[in-house]
Formats: structure tokens, C-alpha cells, sequence
């Protein structure tokens, strides 16, 4: 509040017939010393004030503060409410009006309201919503519905934090619970903060992941590893994996304790699967040993996996089921997998090639088995001549259309049409969008079918969807 802000208000309250002075820095040392007795006097009924009275001050018998100067400093603030906590005979509260809120859309409440309450900003949340139930008795703090609504929204714009911001937060949280004692989980929880504030999709070059918010942050003074920035940077291709046996093996290989010349044949398809969901250009092809042991040359990198797997795992509500006719893979129904990730664990990709691939569908000619990989909103990302309409009928049926070329006098119509009888098994993979990870929806078998280049299939899950990924992937999904 500027003084002439400060003189406006003064002039309103006194023609409100609430007298009231104005004392300001520049006011002489006299009016400064004889103001708070006129308070105590009753000759004055308000005091307003410019950066005066802030501290060293003793007013116990004010009952009502009028915030209107804006600040970022939790200590600063506890300050100026401090002026009227103080007790006094016959006061019974003190009534605190904070307008400062407005002062600009990034207000941070959450310092301001953590440092009165003593709450994290995932229990601010709670409190904002449900009401502060565990403040001291005597204590409380009630939001009008509009001020809870703008509340609530500038701590949840808060999870769209920057890099700088977060580092910030870090200091500050490692400062207030010890350096040693912090933890991924632990401080996502209580900053009300997701997984994906910290690995951050599409940084290029950018910083991102666990290691690397607590290198910026002074928590971790050691020589980075080679490809600790790399590593940090490509964990975010991670964070939709929710098979319980995949996140084992992305502990147990973090944690080092799996020997990768000792791993069994399903134990050393995951870690190649997690190499090249991880590795994403086709030039790095290699085997599962070789990215063990750059997890080695890299131990804050490695711990970091084991922290991720250990998250991962707590939000995971996956039974560990084989895929029906791919047991002998590392795959799991209803799981979330890149399409790398689903490729490698088929033998598409190996450890010695890594063959491109872009397409809906992929013949296995070796299994009789094709891969239908079904994006739903094809509105981004594709180009104007595909236009497919797959959904889901019910939790049983699904329509899907072929690629344009596909006919019933086509090898792959035939394929379809005939495969009662062929051999051929057919497994569905759906996304939601482009840019999500995949589901694997199991195996299908043909219902029905029409038309020609498309042609238009029903096909019957073996496996019906779950209630959410029914209604994830409906035809009345957004409606």
C-alpha cells in the first residue's frame, strides 16, 4: 500500500465516523510515539499504516487487522498479524481481513497460509475444501466461497511449477525436514505435486527428473555421473508403467542387485524393455547388460530408479496377469506400455536390431500373431486421409477399422476373415490419444465384418475392460 493509498483510506474511515490516523515512515518520531496512545486512549479507532508497526511494537488491545500491502515473506506476515494476537482483558479474537490476495494472480497463498498453519500444501488443499479441522483449539480460519475458490485455484496452479520454482520449493522443504531425510515420495506428497511437475515431457534439453531438482537444489554435491542429465531427462517416459513385474525389475536393477549375467530369460526382457523405452533412437540398439552397467557408472541415477519404481508401484492398482496367448512374454493385461516397450517384449526389437516402425498393425509371422495398435482421437498427429473410427461397443465387443488398403481380397482381409480356422490370433493395444502409452486389451476374436479398403471389424475381447477402460475407450467417451 502506497501512502497516498494509505491517506485514501484514512480520509474514508474518518468520513465512516471511525477517526483514525495515517502514520506513515516520514511521520516524525513524536506522531509515531503518541499514536498507539491515542489507540489505547479510545481517541483513535484505527491506525493505518505504510511499512511502520510491522515488529517491535506492543498494541495487545487491537482486534482487527486490515491486510492491504502484498508480501511473499511468511515471516514478515506472521509480523503483521502478530499485532493483533497478543491478549488483552476483555478481547476475545481477533478478526484478520487479508485483501492482498488479488495483488496478482501468483499470489502464493500456500506460503502464507503453511507458515500460520503449520500444514503442507497437499493439507492446505484439504483444508481450503473441507474446512481447517486441525487448527489449535481457538483458532479459525473461513474463506467465502469466492476466496475458497480463488484460493484453491492459485495453490493448484502451483503444479504447473517451473524449474526455478521447484528448486525453490526443494531448498525450502529440504531446509524444514533435514537434508538427509528427503524424499521423492515424501516431498511430492506433502507439496501437493505430481510425478510429472518433476519429469517434465518434452524439456529437449531442459532440466528434469528427481536427481537432477536436487543437484540445482544443493542436495547433492558428488560429480554427476556420465549420463546423469540424459538419464533425468528420459526417466519422464516412464511414468505410465503400472506392471507390478516391470516395476520389480526397475527396482531390482536400480537397486543394483540384479546381476544382469544372473537374470532369467523374463527377468532380462524387462530390462531391455526398460532400455529402450528409455534409449528412443534406433542407432542405440544394445543389450540388456550394457544398460545395467551404465546404471552402475551412474548411482544417483540408479537410486532414482528405485525411488520412481517404488512410486510407481504405490499408484498402481494392477493385478500381475499374463497376457493370454503372449504368456511367455514380460507383458500384462491391462497394463500401459509404450509401443517400444510392447515390441521388445515380442522380439521385434532385440538387442542387435532395431528396425523402425510406424504402423497400426504388425504381422508376427513367426507367433501367428498380429498387433493391432488403436489410437481413438486421431484429430492430431495424423494426416488428413486416415480417418479410422475404433471405439469401444461394450466391455466386450470393439469396432476397428482396417488401414485403407485392407480388403476382403487382401492377404491381410483374408487374415482376418479366415482366422477361425488359420491359426492366426490377433491382440489389441488402444490409447487414448497420441502421445499415451498403450493398453494391452488381450486377445480378439472376429465377430463381424464389412465393407472394403477400410473394411469394418467387431471384434470380441477375450478378456472384457475393465469399467474405466470401457469408459476410456467408448464411443461416448467426452460426451
Amino acid at each position: 500500500m502506497s501512502v497516498a493509498h494509505a491517506e485514501f483510506m484514512t480520509d474514508w474511515l474518518n468520513r465512516a465516523g471511525l477517526p483514525a490516523a495515517c502514520v506513515v515512515g516520514a511521520t516524525a518520531s513524536e506522531e509515531r510515539r503518541r499514536a498507539p496512545q491515542r489507540l489505547l486512549s479510545g481517541e483513535l479507532c484505527a491506525l493505518v499504516t505504510v511499512d511502520l508497526y510491522n515488529e517491535g511494537i506492543d498494541l495487545p488491545m487491537v482486534d482487527t487487522l486490515l491486510l492491504l500491502r502484498p508480501t511473499q515473506s511468511p515471516v514478515l506476515f506472521q509480523q503483521q498479524i502478530g499485532r493483533g494476537l497478543r491478549l488483552a482483558p476483555g478481547k476475545e479474537s481477533c478478526l484478520v481481513l487479508d485483501f492482498v490476495g488479488q495483488h496478482r494472480t501468483e499470489f502464493r497463498f500456500d506460503r502464507l497460509l503453511s507458515s500460520l498453519t503449520g500444514l503442507s500444501r497437499r493439507e492446505l488443499v484439504e483444508g481450503v475444501e473441507n474446512g481447517f479441522g486441525s487448527l489449535p483449539p481457538g483458532c479459525h480460519i473461513h474463506l467465502q466461497r469466492q476466496t475458497r475458490e480463488q484460493v484453491l485455484q492459485g495453490l493448484r496452479v502451483l503444479t504447473t511449477q517451473n524449474w526455478r520454482r521447484l528448486k525453490t520449493e526443494l531448498q525450502t522443504y529440504a531446509a524444514l525436514k533435514g537434508r538427509a531425510s528427503v524424499r521423492l515420495a515424501d516431498f511430492l506428497h506433502d507439496q501437493a505435486l505430481e510425478l510429472e511437475d518433476v519429469y517434465r515431457a518434452g524439456t529437449g534439453q531442459g532440466r528434469s527428473g528427481w536427481t537432477a531438482l536436487k543437484r540445482d537444489a544443493g542436495l547433492i554435491v558428488a560429480e554427476p555421473g556420465p549420463e546423469e542429465d540424459y538419464f533425468g531427462r528420459r526417466f519422464g517416459d516412464l511414468l505410465h508403467v503400472d506392471d507390478p513385474r516391470r516395476l520389480d525389475v526397475m527396482a531390482a536393477i536400480g537397486a543394483l542387485q540384479s546381476q544382469h549375467d544372473a537374470l532369467d530369460a523374463q527377468g532380462a526382457l524387462g530390462v531391455q524393455m526398460l532400455a529402450y523405452q528409455i534409449d528412443g533412437r534406433h542407432e542405440q540398439a544394445a543389450g540388456h547388460e550394457a544398460f545395467a552397467e551404465r546404471l552402475e557408472r551412474d548411482p544417483a541415477i540408479a537410486s532414482e530408479l528405485v525411488e520412481l519404481s517404488g512410486l510407481l508401484q504405490a499408484r498402481s492398482s494392477l493385478g500381475a496377469r499374463a497376457l493370454p496367448g503372449l504368456e511367455d512374454t514380460p507383458l500384462c493385461l491391462h497394463a500401459a506400455y509404450g509401443v517400444r516397450e510392447v515390441l521388445t517384449a515380442v522380439g521385434w526389437l532385440t538387442a542387435a536390431r532395431r528396425t523402425p516402425f510406424q504402423a497400426g498393425v504388425l504381422p508376427l509371422t513367426s507367433r501367428k500373431a498380429e498387433l493391432l495398435f488403436v489410437t481413438l482421437d486421431k484429430s492430431e498427429g495424423y494426416h488428413d486421409r486416415i480417418s479410422y473410427h475404433d471405439y469401444a461397443i461394450s466391455a466386450e465387443r470393439f469396432h476397428w477399422q482396417t488401414q485403407n488398403s485392407a480388403g476382403p481380397d487382401t492377404p491381410s482381409g483374408r487374415r482376418y476373415l479366415e482366422s477361425s480356422t488359420n491359426g492366426w490370433q490377433f491382440q489389441l493395444f488402444v490409447r487414448p490419444r497420441k502421445g499415451d502409452a498403450y493398453r494391452a486389451c488381450g486377445r480378439v476374436t472376429l465377430e463381424s465384418a464389412e465393407g472394403d479398403r477400410p473394411m469394418s471389424i467387431v471384434w470380441r475381447l477375450e478378456t472384457p475392460l475393465p469399467v474405466r477402460l470401457f469408459r476410456e475407450f467408448s464411443v461416448l467417451r467426452g460426451v
